[in-house]
């Protein structure tokens, strides 16, 4: 094997591919890259076994190879090499790096003995914005479960089941709290024969260390992903990379019954001022439950927003609100850190919290955005 290509979109390459690589004394191979030639470009791959990323780099092949290296070592070695292009020759095990009179020897394993990464032959379900998936994603990520007792809820859900009217749900959950995104496909963008390659799949759950992976390497631009789904995996194609993941199997609960449909209570407030008000309050909230109080005495027009604890002592802020339906006393406590989690993910200067009373969930929408819903139990003292 003999490649070069620059140092910038080498080291973005390892810099992608590296991410899910952990320290495997088990599997000692799985801490190396694959570095593949591969139709003119040169294939960067990793694996944990249960994610798979495949990076390619544009350059010139001069021979053709293949070769496992250390990641962590080739990646920092890369990464303070000055600008220019880098000369990458593989003779025997030993793979040799040159740039700017900068050289090193890597000694490597056969890529023979790395695992496969399996391959999807079937076309995309579905097209759709990087911008708009990350976004969408992210709303959802803080409400995954890390709770391995039930695997179903340690990832996010996705329903398919509304592909014929362009629309695709994500939803997380950790029994507490409650997150939904709806994603609006463009109709030229989903496969018009999704549902013979879907089967009975029009819904499945992908793992949160997925998720996280791609949220961290979608970029904020107009490219599209595609998205392939197969035999219990799934495949993201984008720009120079895929990330390509097994599915959790199982039944996901059946949330939409939690959702209240009608509310008595309707707050409209200033995002700003309750994110700010529910961080200082919770300087003073107990450490352990993390509560905090929210109060609406009966024709105020301010919501409280209260803690105490006998060794720190109390904060009490209260902000100005539009009140719908009935004003009458609520009293909840929230774990202040799901309730930011929620808030942060509000688009828009207004939060819409929908409230039925002290014990019931409540709902937090955007006044300019309908598509995400984020759910909230309240706590008990």
């Amino acid at each position: 094997m003999k490649f070069i290509c620059t140092q910038e979109n080498l080291n973005k390459a390892l810099n992608v591919v590296g991410k899910i690589i952990n320290k495997n004394s088990t599997l000692p191979i799985l801490n190396n890259v694959l570095l593949k030639t591969e139709k003119g470009r040169l294939k960067l791959s990793s694996t944990n076994l249960e994610i798979g990323i495949n990076y390619l780099i544009g350059g010139k092949v001069e021979s053709e190879g293949e070769i496992t290296i250390p990641t962590k070592l080739f990646h920092n070695f890369v990464s303070n090499l000055p600008a220019g292009n880098v000369e990458i020759k593989l003779r025997e095990d030993v793979l040799s790096v040159k740039c700017n009179g900068y050289k090193t020897n890597i000694k490597g394993l056969d890529a023979k003995e790395y695992p496969l990464t399996p391959k999807i032959d079937v076309k995309p379900i579905f097209k759709i914005n990087s911008f708009i998936l990350k976004k969408a994603l992210s709303q959802v990520i803080p409400a995954i479960s890390s709770s391995e007792s039930r695997i179903e809820i340690t990832g996010v859900f996705m329903d398919l089941s509304n592909l014929d009217k362009n629309i695709v749900t994500l939803v997380s959950t950790d029994s507490y709290r409650l997150a939904e995104s709806f994603i609006n496909i463009d109709k030229d963008s989903v496969n018009k024969d999704y549902k013979d390659i879907l089967g009975n799949a029009i819904s499945i759950i992908i793992p949160k260390d997925t998720i996280v992976e791609l949220v961290r390497n979608l970029d904020d631009q107009e490219d599209d992903v595609e998205v392939i789904i197969s035999e219990g995996q799934i495949l993201f194609n984008f720009g120079n990379a895929n990330i390509i993941s097994r599915l959790i199997e199982g039944k996901y609960p059946d949330y939409k019954q939690i959702i209240p449909n009608d509310f008595k209570t309707i707050i409209n407030i200033d995002k700003n001022e309750i994110i700010k008000a529910t961080k200082i309050t919770s300087l003073f909230s107990d450490i352990s439950n993390n509560s905090i109080e929210l109060k609406l005495m009966a024709g105020s027009k301010n919501l409280e927003i209260t803690s105490e604890t006998n060794n720190l002592g109390s904060n009490n802020t209260k902000i100005a609100v539009q009140i719908e339906g009935d004003n009458k006393d609520i009293n909840m406590l929230h774990n202040y850190k799901s309730l930011i989690d929620g808030l942060n993910n509000i688009s828009g200067d207004k939060v819409i919290l929908k409230i039925n009373d002290d014990n019931s969930p409540m709902v937090l929408t955007s006044d300019v955005d309908k598509n995400y819903t984020y759910i909230i139990m309240p706590t008990r003292a």
